[in-house]
């Protein structure tokens, strides 16, 4: 079948979610079957992301138009999971009942050119199939799929469908724990994945380059489907396996070997740095987490194989984190039980990890309290540390003498720069100019967020960035 042929029959009968069911089936798409119970749920997205050429008067994206999960039953298709979720949700859905979706929230194919449409994934891959084609019953869709609508504006490769190309590597791996190494590349085939002490399972994530083709693991004889929790001890070997010719799919590609890649599990430390259960290492936190780990300037929580991600880190950890950097031998003596309170403002204490780093911080101008509404100052170890508070508090460690006069207070550069409080706008001056801070690239410019609450793994990033760049 030619291409062209192909992406006809892409819009018209395969992957827009179609079916060959008798439209009869589908009279009650979408309702809780009679007389049967959930055996789990499948979480299903509908979309609409891609941006519109320039020049053109097409609909502008609707962005997620729905998500959610959704109970599955028996009899279920992934075409009437959608349905459900449309319903549940209040999105009109046209062309189910058909077997062939051409409108969701009024966005309809062909309306933003003559390849544009609704096309769909199960797991991640483009089916050779019909959304009311792939069921429960034919042991496609399971507790736990992901279904996902989305709308093309070329008949799929600006989805990751692409019936042009036979590529069958993996373009990424996210593992949901511990460390790869080394960091994934589609042309490197063989890791080791060291978990945290006492895993026994672990979550992987591999994306295909080309998603006509389906990307699975195994462990042994039994395969595991995409991000499915993969039980492993110390020793095992998982093997990635994207497009065995075996598997169905669009492609003329029976003759294509697969890509292979294998993972060798290791369980406990790797190197110096200990290994959170909370930390997915190859997101864009991972390497930094890795980095002041293995400094041991953010340790994680103590008596557990957590860093804390997502946490906001408090005044009391930041104090910790810079005291630990600058006075080692301090901090591998140090006897919390022992230690006494020398600030003299309310918000530290006796006997506290951060004690001593909070007489430290004090006594040398880096972190010197907040005004309280009275006027007067609270070292508010428990407190919430802003993004603004982060950067004011290196610019007070790290700057040389004279450069936070000469950076000034020009944040124009930001979108928001002028949020930023008085007393944090030459810090922010000074770490824009070091390039220790660069804001959020957003589509109407950047921006710092100087009020945000910052997190644990954004503080280990900026602490990276510090150390590489010679600040710290």
């Amino acid at each position: 079948m030619n291409l062209k042929r192909k992406l006809v029959a892409l819009l018209l009968s395969a992957v827009v979610a179609c079916g060959l069911v008798p439209s009869l089936a589908f009279a009650a798409i979408g309702d809780i079957p009679s007389g049967e119970t959930p055996i789990g749920q499948v979480h299903v997205s509908i979309s609409d992301t891609l941006a519109r050429p320039a020049g053109v008067n097409y609909p502008a994206p609707r962005g997620t138009i729905a998500e959610g999960d959704v109970d599955l039953y028996s009899s279920d298709s992934a075409m009437s999971a959608i349905v459900r979720l449309a319903n549940e949700k209040g999105v009109a859905v046209v062309g189910a009942d058909k077997g062939y979706i051409t409108s969701v929230a009024g966005l309809g194919e062909f309306d933003c050119g003559k390849k544009s449409g609704w096309m769909g994934t199960i797991d991640d891959w483009f089916a050779n199939t019909g959304f009311s084609s792939v069921t429960v019953s034919s042991g496609v869709l399971e507790p736990g799929s992901e279904v996902d609508l989305m709308y093309t504006l070329d008949g799929g490769p600006d989805l990751g469908s692409d019936w042009g190309s036979n590529d069958k590597t993996v373009a990424s791996l996210s593992v949901g724990a511990g460390i790869l190494s080394p960091s994934f590349s589609a042309d490197v085939h063989s890791y080791t994945l060291t978990l945290p002490e006492g895993s026994t399972s672990v979550a992987l994530t591999p994306t295909a380059t080309n998603k006509n083709f389906q990307v699975k693991a195994r462990v042994g004889g039994t395969w595991y489907k995409r991000g499915a929790e993969i039980p492993v001890s110390d020793g095992s070997v998982i093997k990635v396996v994207c497009g065995d010719p075996s598997w169905p799919t669009m492609n003329d590609a029976a003759n294509v070997p697969a890509q292979r890649y294998e993972i060798t599990v290791q369980v406990g430390s790797s190197g110096s740095a200990p290994v959170f259960s909370d930390v997915d290492y190859s997101d864009w936190y991972g390497d930094a987490v890795t980095f002041v780990a293995a400094r041991g300037l953010i340790t994680g929580y103590a008596g557990t194989t957590l860093f804390g991600v997502g946490d906001t880190l408090t005044r009391g950890q930041l104090a910790t984190i810079l005291w630990r950097n600058a006075c080692p031998d301090e901090y591998a003596s140090y006897d919390p039980k022992t230690a006494k309170n020398e600030i003299d403002i309310a918000g530290s204490a006796d006997g506290m990890y951060y004690t001593a780093a909070a007489n430290w911080a004090f006594a040398n101008g880096v972190i010197t309290g907040i005004v309280l509404e009275d006027g007067t100052r609270d070292f508010a170890a428990e407190g919430k540390v802003s993004f603004e508070q982060l950067v004011t508090v290196l610019a007070r460690l790290c700057a040389a003498p004279g450069e936070l006069e000469s950076a000034g207070s020009d944040l124009s550069a930001f979108a928001d720069g002028d949020l930023a409080s008085d007393w944090s706008r030459s810090a922010f001056a000074w770490a824009a100019k070091k390039g220790l801070v660069e804001g959020y690239d957003w589509p109407t410019g950047k921006y710092l967020a100087p009020g945000e609450n910052v997190a644990r793994e954004r503080v280990a990033v900026v602490l990276k960035r510090a150390f590489e760049m010679g600040i710290m």
